[in-house]
């Protein structure tokens, strides 16, 4: 997965390319506000799309008001179970293609805006050399458990910014779908921080 935050069209545009070479798997998108979505191919078929807790149509439809994202391709020969609740004609047609026209002028003025930003702010010094190796496993390994395959990259963007791991774990925690699953979670990646020391 690449470290830096691109344009919508940029990642879409990859996307795509999984579609055309008919790739099976999951395609893990992540924004600038850590935002997550999935997007399940089969043999190049979008088969569901979610979002921020959103499904399908109303995924595409909250991702179209993205600016940035970093992609992560994962190859899985998953079957297909065929759709519960298909994308309707117009949110695949936006994002097999449709997409280029309405995000090209938006990724040009997103790109300057960048670019400006990276000049003004000196970059912050790296948090990931100093936390632990072992640290960052246990906790991705308690992470996989609760929010699955998309853990490792929630993990990774969550070190990039923090370097207290207790601080991580909860960030971690507000992606989960119930206040007990959030408590759950962090009960148990403390036990298993505990039982590194």
């Amino acid at each position: 997965m690449s470290h830096e935050f691109r344009p919508l069209i940029e990642v879409l545009r990859e996307l795509n390319a999984l579609v055309q070479i008919e790739a099976s798997g999951f395609v893990f998108l992540v924004t600038e506000e850590l935002h997550s979505g999935i997007i399940r191919l089969h043999n190049g078929q979008v088969k569901e799309v979610t979002f921020r807790m959103l499904r399908n149509d109303e995924a595409v439809q909250g991702l179209s008001m993205v600016s940035t994202a970093k992609l992560r391709f994962q190859p899985n020969d998953i079957p297909s179970y065929g759709n519960k609740m298909a994308l309707n004609p117009a949110s695949m047609k936006w994002l097999l293609g449709g997409f280029e026209q309405e995000l090209a002028g938006r990724s040009e003025t997103t790109a300057a805006i960048a670019a400006a930003s990276a000049r003004a702010a000196a970059p912050p010094p790296p948090a990931t050399a100093r936390v632990d190796k072992r640290v960052r496993d246990t906790i991705e390994q308690v992470a996989v458990n609760y929010l699955g395959p998309i853990a490792g990259m929630l993990c990774q963007e969550a070190f990039e910014t923090r370097q207290d791991p207790r601080q991580v774990v909860a960030h971690l925690a507000t992606y989960l779908n119930s206040p007990q699953e959030s408590r759950r979670f962090v009960d148990d990646a403390h036990k298993a921080l505990d039982m590194l020391r």
